[in-house]
């Protein structure tokens, strides 16, 4: 028992002796922001809405074309399926089959075309608000800043934060210009 509470008290000054190390040798100062509300902020985020809608409307339209002369060629092969003859049968069906398979490659071809269109888009303005989370970073003496937004996969890197003190989003907004009317 005796044994047990000397490694208690040894276990306790260490522990306090760290953190008086620790804080002697400068403070970790840790902040958080939500990356993705303060790219919704940036003014050319509408810009690249109206772009990336308007080059969805165009492939859309692309597709609506093709799956309507697809739709046409199978009504006239199913009205006049039992006047045609064989060959005649079999070249509609290939056709159709052809038919079908282009319209199934623009399909994938539309939604690889707008991904990189808007990739090409959005990129920059990511790299615009990374870049001036790590200017307020550098500015405010902050060790860490998190990203509290949800991102790709659905969990967010801040699990909590209960000051508000530790929220650089206004700061970062402020260093790109943007002035909103109320914060996330």
């Amino acid at each position: 028992m005796k044994k047990l509470a000397t490694v208690l008290v040894w276990s306790l000054m260490f522990v306090v002796g760290s953190g008086y190390v620790f804080g002697q040798s400068g403070a970790i100062k840790v902040g958080h922001t939500n990356s993705g509300y303060i790219l919704s902020q940036l003014p050319e985020i509408k810009k690249v809405q109206t772009e990336l809608e308007t080059v969805r409307t165009q492939l859309e339209k692309v597709i609506q074309d093709k799956s309507k002369t697809f739709q046409e060629k199978l009504e006239r092969y199913q009205n006049a399926g039992n006047n045609m003859s064989q060959a005649q049968a079999e070249a509609a069906e290939n056709e159709l089959r052809k038919l079908n398979q282009e319209l199934e490659e623009l399909q994938a071809k539309s939604q690889q075309t707008f991904a990189e269109k808007q990739e090409a888009l959005i990129r920059p303005l990511i790299e615009k608000v990374n870049k001036a989370i790590a200017d307020v970073g550098k500015e405010n003496g902050y060790t860490y800043i998190l990203n509290g937004d949800t991102g790709n996969v659905g969990n967010p890197v801040l699990l909590y934060s209960g000051a508000k003190e530790t929220d650089i989003t206004d700061l970062v907004l402020k260093k790109l210009g943007v002035t909103v009317s109320s914060t996330n």
